[in-house]
């Protein structure tokens, strides 16, 4: 059994052929390390689950990569404002290692939701997912000190180290990797 097949099995209220039946519209898709999901300025036409892998978001803000977010396994990946908007992404999403993910287009997705209405609750709890990350992201940088939102990271994230690289930490949380070091070694 795959990682997608127990994540929705496990979150939902899904018989076990409604399980399949979402699970067949899924592609599976391998992305290498630092190949791309989306790139600035394309049109997100797709979610995907992460089966095996990590992935960052970015915004290339005068010439320089400032990290948005992670993903790993059992992560959702998508840009929410290109996908429903029909806009051009402001992020690019790469993969961090050779990444396993299963992918399905939004015009599947709305298929799907049309056939089976009670697909809308993964969808449903993908956005709410979204949201309440991306705001307490926006409430720790505005909120805490940058020691502060190292811990708070740790926290949510405890494998970080092992998987991502300082000065991707440390742009996340919106530091310099010296000043990384520099809390690491406090703690």
């Amino acid at each position: 059994m795959n990682n997608l097949t127990t994540y929705i099995s496990s979150k939902f209220n899904f018989s076990d052929a409604e399980t399949q039946s979402i699970v067949h519209c899924f592609t599976p898709n391998t992305i290498i390390k630092k190949d791309y999901f989306l790139k600035e300025g394309q049109y997100c036409k797709s979610i995907a689950f992460v089966e095996k892998g990590s992935f960052i978001y970015f915004q290339n803000i005068d010439g320089e990569e400032k990290i948005c977010d992670f993903a790993f396994e059992n992560d959702w990946i998508s840009q929410y404002k290109s996908l429903l908007g029909n806009l051009p992404s402001d992020i690019t999403i790469q993969s961090m290692e050779n990444s396993e993910i299963w992918l399905m287009d939004m015009e599947k997705m709305e298929t799907l939701s049309n056939e089976m209405p009670k697909v809308n609750l993964i969808r449903s709890t993908m956005a709410e997912q979204y949201f309440t990350k991306s705001t307490q992201r926006a409430t720790n940088l505005t909120t805490l000190d940058a020691k502060s939102r190292y811990i708070a990271l740790l926290e949510e994230i405890p494998f970080i180290h092992q998987r991502v690289p300082q000065y991707h930490i440390a742009s996340y949380l919106g530091i310099k990797p010296q000043s990384l070091s520099r809390i690491r070694s406090e703690k």
